[in-house]
Protein backbone atom coordinates (compact mmCIF):
# COMPACT_ATOMS: atom_id res chain seq x y z
CA UNK A 1 0.00 0.00 0.00
CA UNK A 2 1.14 3.45 -1.15
CA UNK A 3 0.79 5.83 1.53
CA UNK A 4 0.02 9.65 0.74
CA UNK A 5 2.27 11.87 2.09
CA UNK A 6 5.66 9.93 3.13
CA UNK A 7 8.36 12.14 1.52
CA UNK A 8 6.86 15.34 3.42
CA UNK A 9 6.37 13.53 6.43
CA UNK A 10 9.88 12.48 6.53
CA UNK A 11 11.61 15.58 5.09
CA UNK A 12 10.51 17.73 8.51
CA UNK A 13 12.89 16.62 10.35
CA UNK A 14 12.81 19.72 12.51
CA UNK A 15 9.06 18.78 14.23
CA UNK A 16 8.69 19.57 18.38
CA UNK A 17 9.29 16.45 20.12
CA UNK A 18 6.16 14.73 21.76
CA UNK A 19 5.41 15.94 25.46
CA UNK A 20 5.83 11.94 26.61
CA UNK A 21 9.27 12.22 25.02
CA UNK A 22 10.23 15.65 26.59
CA UNK A 23 8.90 14.15 30.13
CA UNK A 24 10.79 11.08 29.85
CA UNK A 25 13.91 13.10 29.14
CA UNK A 26 13.52 14.91 32.19
CA UNK A 27 14.23 11.24 34.02
CA UNK A 28 17.17 8.98 34.60
CA UNK A 29 15.32 6.09 34.80
CA UNK A 30 16.99 4.36 37.45
CA UNK A 31 15.34 1.56 39.36
CA UNK A 32 15.57 2.20 42.52
CA UNK A 33 15.89 -0.96 44.75
CA UNK A 34 15.01 -1.11 48.95
CA UNK A 35 17.44 -2.61 51.76
CA UNK A 36 17.96 -6.23 51.58
CA UNK A 37 17.56 -6.98 55.27
CA UNK A 38 19.57 -10.47 54.65
CA UNK A 39 22.16 -9.35 52.55
CA UNK A 40 22.92 -5.46 52.92
CA UNK A 41 25.39 -4.82 56.12
CA UNK A 42 25.60 -1.00 56.26
CA UNK A 43 23.58 1.58 57.70
CA UNK A 44 20.51 3.30 56.27
CA UNK A 45 22.62 6.04 54.27
CA UNK A 46 24.23 3.98 52.73
CA UNK A 47 24.09 1.62 49.46
CA UNK A 48 25.71 -1.42 48.40
CA UNK A 49 25.24 -3.95 45.17
CA UNK A 50 22.27 -5.65 46.57
CA UNK A 51 20.28 -1.80 46.77
CA UNK A 52 22.40 0.26 44.61
CA UNK A 53 19.74 1.52 41.39
CA UNK A 54 19.40 -0.05 38.72
CA UNK A 55 19.83 0.83 34.56
CA UNK A 56 16.36 1.19 33.09
CA UNK A 57 17.92 -1.34 30.65
CA UNK A 58 18.93 -4.21 33.09
CA UNK A 59 18.63 -7.29 31.63
CA UNK A 60 18.21 -9.36 34.59
CA UNK A 61 15.72 -7.01 35.94
CA UNK A 62 13.63 -6.88 32.72
CA UNK A 63 14.22 -10.82 32.56
CA UNK A 64 13.05 -11.12 35.99
CA UNK A 65 10.11 -8.80 35.50
CA UNK A 66 9.05 -10.85 32.01
CA UNK A 67 9.59 -7.59 29.52
CA UNK A 68 10.34 -8.93 26.62
CA UNK A 69 11.47 -5.67 24.52
CA UNK A 70 13.48 -2.76 26.67
CA UNK A 71 12.00 0.73 26.07
CA UNK A 72 12.91 3.30 23.15
CA UNK A 73 14.03 5.55 25.92
CA UNK A 74 16.25 2.79 28.08
CA UNK A 75 17.65 1.56 24.49
CA UNK A 76 19.17 5.35 23.77
CA UNK A 77 20.10 5.36 27.46
CA UNK A 78 21.86 2.47 26.93
CA UNK A 79 23.47 3.57 23.79
CA UNK A 80 24.84 6.64 25.19
CA UNK A 81 26.46 5.22 28.57
CA UNK A 82 29.97 4.94 29.01
CA UNK A 83 30.47 1.93 30.42
CA UNK A 84 34.63 3.24 30.65
CA UNK A 85 34.62 3.49 26.96
CA UNK A 86 34.92 7.62 26.39
CA UNK A 87 32.75 9.99 26.04
CA UNK A 88 28.93 9.09 25.18
CA UNK A 89 27.46 9.79 22.63
CA UNK A 90 24.64 13.17 21.93
CA UNK A 91 22.86 11.33 18.88
CA UNK A 92 23.43 7.82 18.76
CA UNK A 93 21.01 6.96 16.67
CA UNK A 94 20.57 6.76 12.56
CA UNK A 95 18.91 5.85 9.83
CA UNK A 96 20.00 3.51 7.32
CA UNK A 97 18.88 4.87 3.66
CA UNK A 98 18.01 2.22 1.73
CA UNK A 99 17.20 3.81 -1.97
CA UNK A 100 20.48 5.16 -3.99
CA UNK A 101 21.01 8.67 -3.21
CA UNK A 102 20.64 10.09 -6.66
CA UNK A 103 22.48 13.35 -5.59
CA UNK A 104 25.68 12.00 -5.48
CA UNK A 105 28.37 14.93 -6.23
CA UNK A 106 31.12 12.19 -7.22
CA UNK A 107 29.33 11.07 -10.20
CA UNK A 108 26.11 10.91 -12.80
CA UNK A 109 22.53 9.89 -11.28
CA UNK A 110 22.47 6.11 -10.86
CA UNK A 111 22.38 3.82 -13.13
CA UNK A 112 24.83 5.86 -15.15
CA UNK A 113 27.25 5.73 -11.71
CA UNK A 114 27.33 4.90 -8.71
CA UNK A 115 30.23 4.16 -5.80
CA UNK A 116 29.98 3.07 -2.52
CA UNK A 117 28.83 6.87 -0.85
CA UNK A 118 25.64 6.45 -2.46
CA UNK A 119 24.92 3.01 -2.59
CA UNK A 120 22.87 1.69 0.11
CA UNK A 121 24.37 -1.19 2.32
CA UNK A 122 24.13 -5.00 2.72
CA UNK A 123 21.46 -5.13 5.16
CA UNK A 124 21.44 -7.93 7.81
CA UNK A 125 18.05 -8.00 9.48
CA UNK A 126 18.34 -8.77 12.97
CA UNK A 127 14.99 -8.93 15.82
CA UNK A 128 14.60 -5.94 17.37
CA UNK A 129 15.05 -5.86 20.87
CA UNK A 130 13.34 -2.16 21.92
CA UNK A 131 10.22 -0.92 21.09
CA UNK A 132 8.90 2.45 20.74
CA UNK A 133 5.62 1.71 22.42
CA UNK A 134 5.40 -0.62 25.33
CA UNK A 135 1.98 -1.22 25.61
CA UNK A 136 -1.89 -0.26 24.03
CA UNK A 137 -4.56 0.28 26.60
CA UNK A 138 -8.26 0.73 25.13
CA UNK A 139 -9.85 2.89 27.47
CA UNK A 140 -12.98 0.88 28.07
CA UNK A 141 -14.77 -1.83 26.64
CA UNK A 142 -17.71 0.20 25.02
CA UNK A 143 -14.55 1.63 22.59
CA UNK A 144 -13.55 -2.05 20.78
CA UNK A 145 -17.16 -3.03 21.51
CA UNK A 146 -18.84 -0.50 19.08
CA UNK A 147 -15.91 -1.07 16.67
CA UNK A 148 -16.72 -5.06 16.55
CA UNK A 149 -20.54 -4.30 16.11
CA UNK A 150 -19.98 -3.61 12.37
CA UNK A 151 -18.62 -7.33 12.05
CA UNK A 152 -20.99 -9.19 13.89
CA UNK A 153 -23.94 -6.90 11.80
CA UNK A 154 -22.53 -7.71 8.61
CA UNK A 155 -19.70 -10.43 8.82
CA UNK A 156 -17.36 -8.41 7.18
CA UNK A 157 -14.17 -7.08 8.05
CA UNK A 158 -13.50 -3.89 9.28
CA UNK A 159 -9.97 -1.59 9.75
CA UNK A 160 -9.76 2.41 12.12
CA UNK A 161 -7.27 4.19 13.12
CA UNK A 162 -7.08 4.43 16.56
CA UNK A 163 -7.28 7.84 18.59
CA UNK A 164 -5.72 8.45 21.47
CA UNK A 165 -2.58 9.92 23.37
CA UNK A 166 0.63 9.09 25.02
CA UNK A 167 1.03 8.32 28.13
CA UNK A 168 3.68 6.84 30.53
CA UNK A 169 3.89 2.98 31.11
CA UNK A 170 5.09 2.55 34.80
CA UNK A 171 5.40 -1.53 34.51
CA UNK A 172 8.42 -1.17 32.06
CA UNK A 173 11.45 1.49 32.45
CA UNK A 174 11.04 4.68 31.27
CA UNK A 175 8.08 2.84 28.89
CA UNK A 176 5.14 4.64 26.67
CA UNK A 177 2.00 3.58 26.85
CA UNK A 178 -1.24 4.13 23.83
CA UNK A 179 -4.33 5.13 25.32
CA UNK A 180 -6.95 4.94 22.79
CA UNK A 181 -9.91 6.65 23.32
CA UNK A 182 -12.09 6.20 20.39
CA UNK A 183 -11.74 4.74 17.16
CA UNK A 184 -12.13 6.88 13.36
CA UNK A 185 -13.40 4.47 10.90
CA UNK A 186 -12.15 5.70 7.39
CA UNK A 187 -13.76 4.56 3.99
CA UNK A 188 -12.86 0.93 3.10
CA UNK A 189 -13.90 -1.94 0.91
CA UNK A 190 -14.11 -5.04 2.57
CA UNK A 191 -15.57 -8.57 2.73
CA UNK A 192 -15.52 -11.60 5.02
CA UNK A 193 -11.84 -12.18 3.78
CA UNK A 194 -10.13 -8.15 3.29
CA UNK A 195 -9.98 -5.16 3.68
CA UNK A 196 -9.16 -2.18 1.43
CA UNK A 197 -9.09 1.20 2.57
CA UNK A 198 -9.42 3.79 0.59
CA UNK A 199 -8.39 7.39 0.05
CA UNK A 200 -9.72 9.94 2.84
CA UNK A 201 -10.15 12.82 1.29
CA UNK A 202 -11.27 16.12 2.94
CA UNK A 203 -12.88 14.05 5.72
CA UNK A 204 -9.25 12.49 6.63
CA UNK A 205 -7.82 15.85 6.92
CA UNK A 206 -10.86 17.24 9.18
CA UNK A 207 -9.81 14.07 11.25
CA UNK A 208 -6.71 15.57 11.99
CA UNK A 209 -7.70 19.00 12.38
CA UNK A 210 -10.24 18.09 15.35
CA UNK A 211 -7.65 15.54 16.93
CA UNK A 212 -5.38 18.48 17.25
CA UNK A 213 -8.04 20.77 18.75
CA UNK A 214 -8.65 17.87 20.89
CA UNK A 215 -4.96 17.42 22.32
CA UNK A 216 -4.94 13.55 20.83
CA UNK A 217 -3.25 12.19 17.51
CA UNK A 218 -3.78 8.94 15.85
CA UNK A 219 -1.77 6.49 17.83
CA UNK A 220 -2.22 3.42 15.97
CA UNK A 221 -4.59 1.30 13.23
CA UNK A 222 -7.21 -1.82 14.69
CA UNK A 223 -8.45 -4.40 12.11
CA UNK A 224 -10.59 -7.47 12.51
CA UNK A 225 -9.61 -10.90 10.98
CA UNK A 226 -12.43 -12.89 12.55
CA UNK A 227 -14.34 -16.02 11.60
CA UNK A 228 -17.62 -17.33 13.28
CA UNK A 229 -17.11 -20.72 14.66
CA UNK A 230 -20.67 -20.79 16.57
CA UNK A 231 -23.14 -17.96 16.82
CA UNK A 232 -25.13 -19.01 19.39
CA UNK A 233 -22.17 -18.78 21.94
CA UNK A 234 -20.53 -16.37 20.21
CA UNK A 235 -17.25 -18.01 19.82
CA UNK A 236 -14.99 -17.27 16.46
CA UNK A 237 -12.11 -19.54 14.76
CA UNK A 238 -8.26 -19.37 16.13
CA UNK A 239 -6.51 -18.34 12.70
CA UNK A 240 -3.49 -16.36 14.33
CA UNK A 241 -1.00 -18.44 16.76
CA UNK A 242 2.45 -19.45 16.87
CA UNK A 243 2.29 -22.26 15.11
CA UNK A 244 0.30 -20.46 11.99
CA UNK A 245 1.41 -16.90 11.60
CA UNK A 246 0.41 -13.72 13.67
CA UNK A 247 1.00 -11.04 11.36
CA UNK A 248 0.68 -11.75 7.62
CA UNK A 249 4.05 -10.08 5.36
CA UNK A 250 1.20 -8.09 3.55
CA UNK A 251 0.00 -6.50 6.81
CA UNK A 252 3.39 -5.79 7.95
CA UNK A 253 4.02 -3.79 4.45
CA UNK A 254 0.71 -1.69 5.09
CA UNK A 255 2.16 -1.43 9.01
CA UNK A 256 5.61 -0.46 8.01
CA UNK A 257 3.74 2.31 5.69
CA UNK A 258 2.02 3.42 8.06
CA UNK A 259 4.71 3.78 10.41
CA UNK A 260 6.70 5.69 8.15
CA UNK A 261 3.98 7.85 7.64
CA UNK A 262 4.14 8.67 11.41
CA UNK A 263 7.76 8.95 12.14
CA UNK A 264 8.65 9.45 15.53
CA UNK A 265 10.46 12.63 16.05
CA UNK A 266 13.59 12.32 18.87
CA UNK A 267 16.25 14.82 19.95
CA UNK A 268 18.74 11.05 19.63
CA UNK A 269 18.90 11.10 15.30
CA UNK A 270 20.55 13.32 13.45
CA UNK A 271 17.80 13.20 11.00
CA UNK A 272 15.43 14.30 13.57
CA UNK A 273 13.11 11.56 13.60
CA UNK A 274 14.09 7.66 14.29
CA UNK A 275 11.31 4.79 13.60
CA UNK A 276 7.81 4.97 15.06
CA UNK A 277 5.20 5.04 17.69
CA UNK A 278 2.34 3.89 15.59
CA UNK A 279 0.79 0.67 16.98
CA UNK A 280 -0.84 -2.50 15.24
CA UNK A 281 -3.79 -4.12 17.08
CA UNK A 282 -5.51 -6.84 15.15
CA UNK A 283 -9.07 -8.34 16.50
CA UNK A 284 -9.02 -11.86 16.14
CA UNK A 285 -9.64 -15.29 18.03
CA UNK A 286 -7.69 -16.94 20.70
CA UNK A 287 -7.24 -20.34 21.39
CA UNK A 288 -10.03 -20.37 23.60
CA UNK A 289 -11.95 -19.38 20.86
CA UNK A 290 -12.87 -15.50 22.10
CA UNK A 291 -12.58 -12.18 20.25
CA UNK A 292 -8.98 -11.20 21.57
CA UNK A 293 -6.72 -7.87 21.02
CA UNK A 294 -3.18 -8.70 19.86
CA UNK A 295 -0.36 -5.65 19.79
CA UNK A 296 2.49 -5.27 17.11
CA UNK A 297 5.27 -2.68 15.87
CA UNK A 298 7.30 -3.59 12.86
CA UNK A 299 11.00 -3.02 13.53
CA UNK A 300 12.79 0.02 11.90
CA UNK A 301 14.53 -1.99 9.43
CA UNK A 302 11.25 -3.09 7.96
CA UNK A 303 9.99 0.41 7.87
CA UNK A 304 13.03 1.20 5.92
CA UNK A 305 12.68 -2.16 3.20
CA UNK A 306 8.62 -0.70 2.63
CA UNK A 307 10.10 3.06 2.38
CA UNK A 308 12.49 1.61 -0.67
CA UNK A 309 9.50 -0.67 -1.70
CA UNK A 310 12.07 -3.56 -1.09
CA UNK A 311 9.52 -5.85 0.39
CA UNK A 312 6.68 -8.11 -1.45
CA UNK A 313 4.02 -10.42 0.13
CA UNK A 314 3.83 -13.90 -0.59
CA UNK A 315 1.90 -16.77 -0.94
CA UNK A 316 2.60 -17.87 2.47
CA UNK A 317 1.10 -15.73 5.39
CA UNK A 318 4.52 -15.98 7.13
CA UNK A 319 6.87 -15.35 4.39
CA UNK A 320 7.54 -11.71 3.15
CA UNK A 321 10.27 -11.88 -0.50
CA UNK A 322 13.07 -9.46 -1.41
CA UNK A 323 12.24 -7.19 -5.07
CA UNK A 324 14.42 -8.89 -7.27
CA UNK A 325 13.13 -6.76 -10.00
CA UNK A 326 13.75 -3.46 -10.03
CA UNK A 327 10.79 -1.01 -10.65
CA UNK A 328 12.44 1.72 -12.87
CA UNK A 329 16.02 2.59 -13.60
CA UNK A 330 16.79 4.45 -10.76
CA UNK A 331 15.22 1.69 -8.12
CA UNK A 332 18.46 0.02 -6.58
CA UNK A 333 18.11 -3.30 -4.68
CA UNK A 334 20.56 -3.91 -1.91
CA UNK A 335 21.62 -7.29 -0.59
CA UNK A 336 18.78 -8.23 1.94
CA UNK A 337 20.06 -11.21 4.87
CA UNK A 338 19.22 -12.67 7.98
CA UNK A 339 20.80 -15.42 10.26
CA UNK A 340 19.10 -18.53 11.30
CA UNK A 341 20.65 -21.78 12.66
CA UNK A 342 21.01 -24.73 10.73
CA UNK A 343 20.22 -28.20 11.41
CA UNK A 344 23.57 -28.48 13.09
CA UNK A 345 22.93 -25.30 15.66
CA UNK A 346 25.26 -23.33 13.72
CA UNK A 347 24.70 -19.79 12.22
CA UNK A 348 24.12 -19.35 8.85
CA UNK A 349 23.31 -16.19 6.65
CA UNK A 350 20.15 -16.59 4.33
CA UNK A 351 19.25 -14.26 1.33
CA UNK A 352 15.71 -12.76 2.11
CA UNK A 353 14.25 -14.63 -0.65
CA UNK A 354 12.13 -15.65 1.11
CA UNK A 355 12.47 -14.23 4.26
CA UNK A 356 10.55 -15.04 7.97
CA UNK A 357 8.53 -12.22 8.92
CA UNK A 358 9.26 -13.09 12.65
CA UNK A 359 12.51 -10.74 11.71
CA UNK A 360 10.78 -7.70 11.27
CA UNK A 361 8.40 -7.41 13.58
CA UNK A 362 7.68 -6.72 18.08
CA UNK A 363 5.04 -7.71 19.52
CA UNK A 364 3.40 -4.80 22.00
CA UNK A 365 0.73 -6.12 24.82
CA UNK A 366 -2.63 -4.71 24.46
CA UNK A 367 -5.80 -4.69 26.68
CA UNK A 368 -8.29 -2.68 29.37
CA UNK A 369 -7.91 -1.02 32.58
CA UNK A 370 -9.33 -2.55 35.56
CA UNK A 371 -10.90 0.76 36.25
CA UNK A 372 -13.87 2.01 33.32
CA UNK A 373 -12.34 5.49 31.99
CA UNK A 374 -14.12 7.83 29.51
CA UNK A 375 -13.00 10.30 27.70
CA UNK A 376 -15.08 10.69 24.22
CA UNK A 377 -18.00 8.39 24.97
CA UNK A 378 -21.17 8.62 26.76
CA UNK A 379 -22.90 5.29 27.56
CA UNK A 380 -26.43 6.66 26.16
CA UNK A 381 -29.29 4.26 25.06
CA UNK A 382 -28.91 5.36 21.41
CA UNK A 383 -26.19 5.76 20.04
CA UNK A 384 -24.55 7.97 17.59
CA UNK A 385 -24.14 6.33 13.97
CA UNK A 386 -20.21 5.95 13.28
CA UNK A 387 -19.20 7.39 10.08
CA UNK A 388 -18.93 5.25 6.48
CA UNK A 389 -21.39 2.76 7.65
CA UNK A 390 -23.94 2.84 5.53
CA UNK A 391 -23.39 -0.60 4.90
CA UNK A 392 -25.15 -1.56 7.67
CA UNK A 393 -27.53 0.84 7.10
CA UNK A 394 -25.44 3.36 10.21
CA UNK A 395 -25.96 6.79 8.61
CA UNK A 396 -25.77 10.28 10.14
CA UNK A 397 -28.66 11.17 9.27
CA UNK A 398 -30.92 14.54 10.48
CA UNK A 399 -33.52 12.20 11.71
CA UNK A 400 -30.35 10.48 13.78
CA UNK A 401 -28.91 13.45 15.31
CA UNK A 402 -32.34 14.77 16.35
CA UNK A 403 -32.67 11.12 18.40
CA UNK A 404 -29.13 11.23 19.76
CA UNK A 405 -29.83 14.90 20.63
CA UNK A 406 -33.02 14.10 22.62
CA UNK A 407 -31.71 12.32 25.24
CA UNK A 408 -29.40 15.30 26.79
CA UNK A 409 -30.97 18.43 28.30
CA UNK A 410 -29.16 21.76 27.86
CA UNK A 411 -27.60 21.64 31.33
CA UNK A 412 -25.86 18.19 29.85
CA UNK A 413 -24.82 19.77 26.27
CA UNK A 414 -21.53 18.80 27.26
CA UNK A 415 -22.30 15.17 27.94
CA UNK A 416 -23.73 15.21 24.21
CA UNK A 417 -20.72 16.82 22.94
CA UNK A 418 -18.01 14.61 24.13
CA UNK A 419 -18.37 12.15 21.61
CA UNK A 420 -15.75 11.93 18.80
CA UNK A 421 -17.87 10.51 16.01
CA UNK A 422 -20.33 13.64 16.84
CA UNK A 423 -17.72 16.23 16.51
CA UNK A 424 -16.23 15.02 13.33
CA UNK A 425 -19.90 15.24 12.20
CA UNK A 426 -20.44 18.88 13.12
CA UNK A 427 -17.04 19.15 11.26
CA UNK A 428 -17.71 17.60 8.05
CA UNK A 429 -21.36 18.05 7.36
CA UNK A 430 -22.76 20.77 4.86
CA UNK A 431 -26.13 21.47 5.77
CA UNK A 432 -25.21 23.70 8.53
CA UNK A 433 -21.21 24.59 8.27
CA UNK A 434 -20.22 25.61 11.32
CA UNK A 435 -16.94 28.25 11.45
CA UNK A 436 -13.42 26.70 12.63
CA UNK A 437 -13.49 29.32 15.78
CA UNK A 438 -17.25 27.97 16.69
CA UNK A 439 -15.76 24.03 16.71
CA UNK A 440 -12.45 24.65 18.28
CA UNK A 441 -14.56 26.80 21.50
CA UNK A 442 -16.58 23.85 21.74
CA UNK A 443 -13.52 21.48 21.81
CA UNK A 444 -11.89 23.60 24.57
CA UNK A 445 -15.09 22.67 26.22
CA UNK A 446 -14.75 19.00 25.99
CA UNK A 447 -11.35 18.98 26.19
CA UNK A 448 -11.12 20.68 29.87
CA UNK A 449 -15.02 19.44 30.68
CA UNK A 450 -16.09 23.08 31.06
CA UNK A 451 -19.74 22.41 31.91
CA UNK A 452 -21.08 25.83 31.84
CA UNK A 453 -19.18 26.48 28.41
CA UNK A 454 -20.37 24.16 26.69
CA UNK A 455 -23.94 24.70 27.72
CA UNK A 456 -23.06 28.72 27.05
CA UNK A 457 -22.01 27.28 22.92
CA UNK A 458 -25.15 25.53 22.35
CA UNK A 459 -27.41 28.49 23.52
CA UNK A 460 -26.04 31.16 21.49
CA UNK A 461 -24.01 29.48 18.68
CA UNK A 462 -26.86 30.39 15.53
CA UNK A 463 -25.50 27.60 13.84
CA UNK A 464 -26.36 25.07 16.42
CA UNK A 465 -29.16 26.52 16.57
CA UNK A 466 -29.93 26.22 13.29
CA UNK A 467 -28.80 22.51 12.78
CA UNK A 468 -30.72 21.32 15.43
CA UNK A 469 -34.19 23.17 13.94
CA UNK A 470 -33.29 21.60 10.59
CA UNK A 471 -32.76 18.08 12.30
CA UNK A 472 -36.06 18.03 13.97
CA UNK A 473 -37.64 19.47 10.66
CA UNK A 474 -37.06 16.18 9.14
CA UNK A 475 -37.97 13.72 12.20
CA UNK A 476 -42.19 13.01 12.58
CA UNK A 477 -43.28 15.41 15.21
CA UNK A 478 -43.31 14.19 18.94
CA UNK A 479 -46.70 14.40 21.33
CA UNK A 480 -45.94 17.49 22.89
CA UNK A 481 -44.69 21.11 21.82
CA UNK A 482 -42.43 22.85 19.71
CA UNK A 483 -40.15 26.00 21.40
CA UNK A 484 -40.79 28.86 18.93
CA UNK A 485 -37.02 29.76 19.28
CA UNK A 486 -34.94 27.03 18.40
CA UNK A 487 -38.11 24.88 16.87
CA UNK A 488 -36.97 22.06 19.21
CA UNK A 489 -39.40 19.46 19.51
CA UNK A 490 -40.22 18.89 23.58
CA UNK A 491 -42.43 16.05 24.86
CA UNK A 492 -45.48 17.07 27.28
CA UNK A 493 -43.55 16.58 30.23
CA UNK A 494 -41.38 19.22 29.88
CA UNK A 495 -41.83 22.82 31.10
CA UNK A 496 -39.30 23.90 29.26
CA UNK A 497 -37.23 23.31 26.08
CA UNK A 498 -34.82 21.30 26.59
CA UNK A 499 -32.57 22.46 24.37
CA UNK A 500 -32.59 26.34 25.06
CA UNK A 501 -33.98 26.41 27.68
CA UNK A 502 -36.76 28.74 27.53
CA UNK A 503 -40.11 27.53 29.71
CA UNK A 504 -42.92 26.59 27.64
CA UNK A 505 -44.99 29.42 28.60
CA UNK A 506 -42.44 31.80 27.11
CA UNK A 507 -42.82 29.78 24.07
CA UNK A 508 -45.68 29.85 23.13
Amino acid sequence: MVMDGQSQVLADSSRKLDEIDVILGTKDGQIERGRDPQRCRHNARQKCSYCLPLDPYDEEYLKEKEIKHMSFHAHCRKLMSTHGKGTSLKKPLETVKLSVDLNCPAHKPYPKGVCTKCRPPTVTLNRQKFRHVDNVCFENEDVVNEFLNYWRKSNEQRAGYLIGRYEECPEVPLGIRAIVLAIYEPPQEANNKCIKLVDEGAEGAAVDKLCAWLDVRRVGWIFTDLFTANAFDGSVHCTRHAQSYLLSAEECITAGALQVKYPNPTQFCSDGVYGSKFVTVVASGDESEKVSFHGYQVSNQCMQLVEANLLCPTNHYELAYIRETPLNEQHYIPDVQYTEKNEYGAEVRRVGRPLPVEFLMVDVPAGMPKEYRCTFHIPTDKKFPIENRSTVKETQTAEKVAQFCEQFSLENFLDLATNFHFLLYLLTQKDVPFTDEELRALCDCVKTGDREGAREWAATTDHWTALVALSHHSQAPLKGWNCRHCTFSNRETERECTMCGLPNEAAH
